[in-house]
């Protein structure tokens, strides 16, 4: 190819610009036709990753049902922009691929890479679009489903060409709730025509590529022989409430070089913009001050009460709702068309949450981050347990790192790092972490569930698995 341009060059100053705009992309293949000289087809390529372990619960339309043991993800857009590297960040190049989670249509396949799994795509640069030589790129992508979020669209106005200067959000809207999503964004530099992670030709040999994690956090709860009374009245419902939620998240600083805005930092918050629309009290208060984040109504479960709907049926009258009531079943209001699979006697809840960071001021206040309650028909907590945070990492987590927006919903994140305040009872919310109680197995080997047992609880505890990492768990 260098022997062809040289030639060229040396026949005719014009052809030279047309060269060096080929030069300008890799991966040539030269295509003869007939009846015509040599035709350059130019392309450059990079890689999109999804990281994601586990499978998925069925929820309306957005969340899938389990079906195998590959990972999955339960979104269908992924959107991204390739932007320049410089102020100010001209977008180039804009691409969404529909059906990612669609396995039928190919748009993403399976990826794995060490402990970490997930699906993955290949973008292809072709001729205009390809990206210039010896210049930096920021691609910026996010993986969402279509509806959620309020009908949110990645880069929803950005055109071709735009000074691309927001950074993105997605709000929750008045009566909605959390969902699964994705993004990540990593600078690029071309050398040789090729595209490479880094700013440097040093690094010829890597793959470009951009990853993106979940930027939610989840919890779920799971659970058998819960009382059917306590102190002499009858138990209708398990509520877990949390007494701090924000609406919206933050897809911004989470690039994967070695800067200040390194997202695979631990304990990260990206969550703003605090809720106040409260629907739950804490235990001896006489005002609304909490949220719920998942309800289990036992009759749904335990059903076939006559005198009362409302209430679960322990069948077997041991006081108990658990496998031994043969009226057990799987509540399909909430899990309906067989999306999940449970051993009888359980009952199970989950929940996606914005993360929110717990501050001293909470802490002074005595205010526990989530509530588990047994309720009666009426509502009234007849009995509640502070829930204790437990971390599945060996080192304390002592720093935290904190993303805003100095601007209210425009303009650049911003990532800092603060000393950690929390305590065993009052922590925060981070992203891309799993909240459990209970042990689901992902294989459904039923003998290795570990649903509590709420006849013996002194203690609940939340078990913080970072970055979802878990080998044996069911995720949704």
């Amino acid at each position: 190819m260098k022997r062809i341009m040289k030639e060229y060059l040396l026949e005719a100053a014009a052809l030279a610009v047309w060269l060096i705009t080929l030069a300008g992309c890799s991966g040539s293949e030269v295509i003869q036709e007939e009846g015509s000289g040599q035709q350059e087809s130019v392309t450059q390529q990079f890689t999109v990753v999804v990281e994601s372990v586990g499978e998925l619960f069925s929820q309306a339309d957005s969340r899938r049902p389990i079906s195998s043991v590959d990972p999955e993800q339960s979104f269908d857009k992924l959107s991204l922009i390739i932007t320049r590297y410089e102020s100010p960040a001209e977008v180039v190049y804009m691409k969404t691929l529909d059906g990612w989670s669609d396995t039928h249509n190919r748009v993403s396949v399976p990826w794995s890479q060490g402990d970490s799994r997930g699906r993955k795509a290949v973008v292809t640069l072709t001729g205009d679009e390809c990206l210039e030589n010896g210049r930096d790129y920021l691609v910026y992508a996010v993986g969402y489903q279509s509806g959620t979020y309020g009908g949110y669209e990645a880069f929803e106005g950005v055109k071709l060409g735009d000074n691309f200067s927001r950074t993105e959000i997605a709000d929750v809207p008045e009566g909605g709730m959390a969902e699964e999503i994705f993004a990540g964004a990593e600078s690029f530099h071309v050398h040789d025509g090729k595209i490479y992670p880094v700013a440097s030709s040093e690094a010829e040999e890597e793959e470009a590529v951009v990853v993106l994690r979940r930027q939610v956090a989840g919890t779920f709860g799971y659970f058998t022989r819960i009382p059917a009374q306590y102190a002499g009245e009858s138990v209708a419902a398990m509520q877990l409430v949390t007494t701090r939620k924000n609406r919206t998240v933050i897809f911004g600083g989470f690039r994967g070089v070695d800067d200040e805005e390194n997202f695979r930092k631990e304990n990260v918050i990206n969550g703003m913009n605090p809720r106040t629309d409260y629907n739950a009290a804490l235990a001896g208060s006489a005002v609304n001050n909490a949220f719920v984040v998942y309800r289990i109504n036992l009759a749904n479960w335990f059903p076939g009460n006559t005198s009362n709907s409302a209430l679960p049926l322990d069948q077997n009258g041991d006081g108990y709702l658990d496998a031994e009531d043969t009226n057990w079943q799987i509540d399909t209001e909430r899990y309906p068309d067989s999306s999940i699979s449970l051993p009888a006697g359980t009952v199970f809840n989950d929940s996606f949450l914005v993360s929110v960071a717990m501050t001293e001021a909470d802490i002074a206040a005595g205010l526990p981050t989530f509530q588990m309650q047994l309720l009666s028909a009426n509502g009234k907590i007849l009995k509640h347990w502070d829930v204790l945070l437990r971390d599945s990492e060996e080192e304390e987590q002592t720093v935290r790192t904190m993303v805003s927006l100095s601007d209210g919903n425009n303009g650049r994140a911003v990532v800092t790092v603060e000393d950690n305040p929390e305590t065993e009872y009052c922590y925060s919310v981070v992203r891309n972490r799993l909240y459990t109680m209970g042990v689901k197995s992902q294989g459904q080997s039923y003998g290795e569930d570990e649903p509590i047992d709420m006849s013996q609880v002194d203690d609940l505890v939340l078990d913080s698995r970072h970055e979802w990492n878990a080998v044996n768990i069911i995720f949704f």
